[in-house]
């Protein structure tokens, strides 16, 4: 069943397209609980970890206390690894809710339609593991003390942007939230922590580009998070609104077919 509007649009009516409403608020609370995680990191770092230090000792902002992606050689500050590491791994559970978000959204069930989703569940894969891979290396990292072997892998940094990106242009005609969702998750790639977040966005903060680190660096990457999560909620209310086709003769009234 459809309407006719004045406007001359036909708004498509039909089921309440519950499956993707919860799917995007699942993967909505997921990106947002991940955020919390990577501010109380942040705040072990830059605060807790920055107090305590004394003013010959080695600063804060060397990339020895990096936790992000942890390397020889690194300092472990506090359970900063930990708690990084924990909120990657729900972010990349928050990733595959977006997938199912967007794939559960009403369309025509072609044989194009099937093949992209099989892209799209393959692609949401691959970057979920990835950020699973970097969640595991930084939270098994902090438990041992050392970096892990995981450590050499850093080159499959380029599988998440590439499939990042492959996503938000698979998504853009069907969920406009969902691709905005990804290129804020852009951020969590080792790329988007050192290029744009340490050297771009936390210097306008902070007034200065660090020798290092850039004070605040991993706060700027847990708030694309966060935003993230907010584009998340916006999709579960887009769901909700339908679709609008202009290819319908204008009409003076809204008639029901």
């Amino acid at each position: 069943m459809s309407t006719i509007e004045a406007s001359g649009q036909h708004r498509r009516t039909g089921p309440f397209p519950w499956a993707s409403v919860i799917w995007s608020l699942t993967a909505a609370g997921l990106l947002l609980s991940s955020a919390v995680l990577q501010h109380i990191a942040a705040i072990q770092r830059w605060v807790v970890f920055n107090g305590s230090r004394g003013p010959t000792e080695l600063s804060v902002e060397d990339h020895l206390f990096d936790y992000n992606f942890p390397t020889d050689a690194w300092v472990s500050v506090g359970t900063a690894a930990q708690v990084y590491g924990t909120g990657t791994l729900i972010q990349a559970l928050g990733v595959l809710a977006m997938a199912f978000g967007v794939l559960a959204l009403p369309g025509a069930a072609s044989r194009r339609r099937v093949v992209f989703a099989i892209m799209e569940i393959v692609i949401a894969l691959l970057v979920a593991a990835w950020l699973g891979l970097n969640g595991a290396h930084a939270l098994v990292s902090g438990i041992i003390g050392t970096p892990s072997p995981l450590q050499h892998w850093w080159a499959l940094d380029w599988i998440g942007v590439a499939g990042l990106v492959a996503l938000g242009v698979l998504w853009w005609r069907r969920s406009w939230a969902a691709m905005i969702a990804c290129a804020f998750l852009l951020g969590s790639s080792l790329m988007g922590y050192y290029f744009v977040a340490s050297l771009m966005i936390t210097p306008l903060i902070t007034g200065y580009i660090s020798h290092d680190t850039t004070p605040w660096t991993e706060t700027v990457v847990a708030t694309w998070t966060a935003l993230a999560g907010v584009a998340m909620l916006l999709a579960a209310w887009a769901a909700t609104r339908g679709g609008v086709r202009p290819d319908c003769p204008a009409q003076t009234a809204s008639v029901l077919q």
